[in-house]
């Protein structure tokens, strides 16, 4: 009743809950006059394609007519990368593509998104290329291997540059060959269609320009279409964004991965010890997100749902609120990676997705409390519940052999032994002293 209560009052004050996104009635039936504009910086990760998937549905949501992204990036995953392009060339409005701001470059990965871009532009000081595929340790590669991926990253990059009508030699150089272009010379050689002052010279001279789209269903041939340059509508990176930011860093979700199996396998060789168990389960499913494994609304649900049976099992077993406090941290990390203001749909506000998992911290803390005073109070209220006269085998000891755990009526207990035992011995339970069971050793005929 509590959690409810505290659950209602959260609500109110974020009302309304679900304010994000205007009803589908209310969206715009005609093109209005909007360019959405994203910023893609930092290395290329899972992250950046669920930035840019989020941006073109707003695009399209909006019915803008144009989206701009503004690109500065050394490079990244080439999965992800793929994904990108491949968002890009189903676009159905035009996608235009900058490299900026002054002193920026598209390394690696961006020189292929900008390959794929309907309208691609450079500023000053900028520079273009060097998209040789390399491991993502940066160790070296064997010579059939690497040969494999360098010819079909380089016929890939020809393929998108004779789609958008630059040049397939600069395609060419610059995966097999790392070559790298400033502005002026990637230009020159068509690699890249505008060469701009300033973001909005870069419009100007991209309005108006005949681009190829997407062929619609039913159609064998994609559609030429006019880019039209309408106001620019700003998408900022949100909680969400700036999370999977720090969990897809390809080193970072690395050492995640290895930290989950070892704390896995930690828990499955010291049964009981919760802590280890709770927290790994949690960087797993984190890990899989990060590695693309899972789809960051999946992920999201994966770790909802995982939160959820932690918080269950806080009601059975002994764990002293880890159970409950790796349960609310799951919830938390599920809601911010499951709602997303910026692509549409129903989206809770954040109030809600953390105050939620929060109400029923603080309900599951109460709870505990109050669990604690009773086993405390020990003597009638505990022994009533039949623990003191049971009989148990041990089963962790201590390396004083009189100290230890053992289960009674399903929970784990710390117990302390008028005298030495072994593993497997039975004992009986005399008193309780806290949140520690004095035995002592009997027979069982």
């Amino acid at each position: 009743m509590l959690a409810i209560l505290a659950t209602a009052l959260v609500s109110l004050f974020s009302w309304p809950a679900f304010s994000q996104t205007p009803d589908p009635k209310d969206y715009p039936r005609e093109p209005t006059s909007c360019t959405t504009e994203v910023t893609i910086d930092g290395a290329v990760s899972t992250a950046t394609y669920d930035f840019v998937d989020r941006a073109l549905q707003r695009s399209v949501r909006e019915s803008c007519a144009s989206a701009l992204f503004i690109i500065n990036t050394p490079g990244g995953s080439l999965q992800t990368t793929r994904l990108i392009v491949e968002k890009i060339l189903a676009s159905p409005i035009p996608i235009l593509c900058l490299v900026g701001p002054e002193g920026g470059h598209a390394g690696s990965a961006g020189a292929l998104i900008l390959l794929a871009c309907h309208v691609s532009g450079v500023l000053p000081a900028t520079n273009v290329g060097a998209a040789t595929p390399i491991s993502g340790g940066g160790e070296t590669l064997g010579d059939d291997l690497r040969k494999k991926i360098v010819e079909d990253t380089k016929s890939w990059a020809m393929s998108l540059a004779k789609k958008r009508g630059r040049s397939v030699e600069f395609a060419e150089k610059i995966v097999t060959e790392a070559k790298a272009y400033d502005a002026e010379t990637a230009v020159k050689m068509g690699g890249v269609d505008i060469r701009a002052g300033s973001v909005a010279d870069f419009l100007r001279q991209a309005e108006g320009r005949d681009v190829l789209m997407a062929a619609s269903l039913g159609s064998d041939a994609g559609t030429t279409q006019k880019v039209v340059i309408g106001a620019s509508s700003p998408i900022e990176k949100d909680w969400r964004e700036r999370l999977l930011s720090i969990l897809t860093d390809p080193e970072f979700s690395y050492l995640i991965f290895m930290a989950a199996l070892g704390l896995l396998y930690f828990e499955l060789t010291h049964p009981g010890s919760i802590v280890p168990g709770v927290t790994g389960a949690v960087l797993l499913v984190t890990s899989l997100i990060a590695f693309q494994k899972l789809d960051v609304s999946w992920g999201g649900v994966g770790l909802m749902g995982l939160g959820v049976l932690f918080l269950i099992a806080e009601a059975f077993v002994p764990s002293f609120g880890a159970l409950g406090i790796g349960g609310i941290v799951a919830l938390t990390m599920g809601s911010i990676l499951l709602y997303d203001p910026a692509s549409g749909g129903l989206t809770l506000s954040y109030w809600m997705s953390i105050g939620v998992p929060l109400t029923l911290g603080l309900s599951l803390l109460a709870l505990a409390v109050l669990i604690f005073r009773g086993r405390r109070r020990g003597g009638e209220s505990v022994a009533e519940s039949g623990i003191v006269g049971s009989v148990t085998q041990v089963e962790r000891l201590g390396d004083d052999g009189v100290t230890g755990y053992v289960t009674v009526r399903g929970e784990l207990w710390a117990f302390h032994c008028s005298g030495r035992v072994r593993v497997g011995e039975h004992v009986k339970v005399e008193s309780i002293e806290g949140l520690t069971l004095r035995v002592q050793k009997t027979e069982v005929g």
